[in-house]
């Protein structure tokens, strides 16, 4: 690290990411956050060795008396921090240069102690969740250090990661085809199999088939059947009432399809499922499947939001306040009939009685228009340094809305936020919202005529049944409604 360009600001947010969230708690944490990214200006912009005693003096006293206490506390702590590294030589340390090696070796001794053990216990942990939940390594131990308040080490990894270790290929053509196996994909209607139909008195019948989607334009020259929605085995009054398609995603990583779905919603209903540790909070979550007696017309499984902590909003289950929904974030609504929408809270009010309302980060198409300007983590995941932000290409996932209220899922394996809207604007979405990402979770499955389950994309590596199950995230559950 050149410490001649390590401004006050980068040194004051890397060392308040150096604490664990749990010890500082929630509520103190993120008002320091805050006042590291709104309230520093040009004070934050100062070479760290170059900032004394009087300068932070004279900068507390520009903020709202409320916070000036806090603020000291906090910058004494961190400067003093710096000086005892070298890094910021006009701030008084220590005093006695036997007591900073002292402390040194303390911390060296106690951070290796430490790290064995945590080790240990991380194995662990990250063993029984590739054993019971069938996760490959490197997601169940990132998913073990992230529950464990440490996030954002995962997430500055991650960027390493998929920055400069795991690069996509640039250019080429796809090694499979932009059509589905017969297996899958049905376009004779007299040979398709309907899918089992529910009267729930909620829902209502089926309505009149809606009119599929026209063909998606690819943003390069497209293969054969490239763009086509495709006919699956999930027929309701004589329509499919899930088709699918596949397309590049941008004009460089052309050897790659992403996959967007189409959901009739005149003939399905939708519901969000709790999982059996995700959304947290304290609520009657249920066993984390579908129910039972709603098992038989269960016709497709498709992932939910992030980690509550990391949704930047909130969430609302059959009437009970888990947590208190956010105004202008993004918030998947599914109504007591069956039916599903994309709001900006706040601004869109919910028509019907909730069944769910789940947020997660803010609309990344809102009037059938892209809303990624940047890829900064502010909108799009970790508000830390540009970690974890949208400019990674990874699994991601979006579901949207269209004019005529047919509802679209997009998923594939080398998006950023900005290809991830650009394929929900392609796919008509007037309205669409960030899901979850990373190939762990990033997940969609069709069930009903294709039980035991079947991968909405075929690279998705989790087995099939994982929405027919018991879940530890919470999913979005499909349902065939009677003709």
């Amino acid at each position: 690290m050149n410490t001649r360009s390590l401004t006050v600001g980068r040194w004051l947010k890397l060392w308040l990411a150096s604490f664990p969230e749990g010890e500082l708690g929630y509520g103190l944490t993120r008002r320091l956050y805050f006042i590291l990214a709104n309230e520093l200006g040009d004070f934050g912009k100062l070479p760290l060795d170059s900032v004394g005693i009087a300068e932070v003096f004279r900068f507390v006293e520009t903020l709202p008396k409320r916070e000036r206490k806090l603020a000291y506390a906090f910058m004494q702590s961190g400067l003093r921090a710096a000086r005892n590294a070298g890094l910021a030589n006009k701030y008084p340390g220590l005093p006695a240069k036997r007591m900073v090696i002292g402390w040194v070796w303390m911390a060296v001794r106690t951070l290796v102690l430490f790290g064995v053990a945590v080790g240990l216990v991380t194995t662990a942990a990250a063993a029984d969740r590739m054993i019971r939940f069938k996760e490959e390594p490197l997601t169940a131990y990132a998913t073990v250090v992230r529950q464990a308040g440490f996030g954002v080490v995962v997430a500055f990894a991650e960027d390493i990661y998929y920055s400069y270790i795991n690069l996509p290929t640039v250019g080429g053509n796809p090694t499979d085809s932009a059509k589905f196996d017969d297996e899958i994909v049905d376009s004779n209607v007299d040979r398709a199999e309907p899918a089992s139909v529910a009267f729930v008195e909620l829902w209502g019948p089926a309505g009149v088939p809606s009119e599929p989607p026209a063909r998606l334009v690819s943003p390069v020259a497209p293969k054969p059947g490239e763009g086509n929605f495709l006919n699956t085995r999930i027929f309701v009054n004589g329509s499919s009432a899930i088709r699918i398609a596949r397309i590049r995603p941008d004009t460089e990583h052309t050897s790659y399809f992403a996959t967007i779905t189409w959901l009739d919603s005149s003939l399905l209903a939708f519901k969000q499922i709790p999982g059996t540790e995700v959304p947290e909070g304290k609520y009657d979550r249920g066993d984390g499947l579908v129910p039972k007696e709603l098992r038989a017309f269960y016709v497709a499984g498709l992932n939910n939001a992030f980690l509550m902590r990391d949704s930047q909003g909130g969430f609302v289950y059959e009437g009970k306040v888990v947590k208190k929904l956010v105004d202008g974030k993004a918030t998947l609504v599914t109504y007591q009939d069956g039916t599903l929408d994309v709001l900006k809270w706040g601004r869109d009010l919910p028509t019907k009685e909730i069944q769910a309302a789940r947020q997660n980060l803010t609309l990344m198409v809102d009037d059938s228009l892209s809303q990624v300007e940047d890829e900064s983590q502010s909108k799009w995941g970790w508000v830390w340094e540009g970690v974890g932000s949208g400019k990674n290409l990874v699994w991601r996932s979006a579901i949207g809305v269209r004019a005529d209220g047919t509802i679209v899922y997009c998923i594939g394996p080398v998006l950023s936020a900005r290809s991830l809207a650009d394929m929900m604007v392609r796919a008509g979405a007037v309205r669409a919202m960030p899901l979850d990402m990373n190939s762990a979770y990033a997940n969609g499955f069709l069930y009903g005529p294709y039980a035991p389950g079947k991968r909405i994309d075929p690279n998705i590596y989790r087995e099939p049944d994982r929405f027919f199950v018991p879940s530890e995230r919470d999913f979005i559950a499909v349902f065939a409604k009677s003709p």
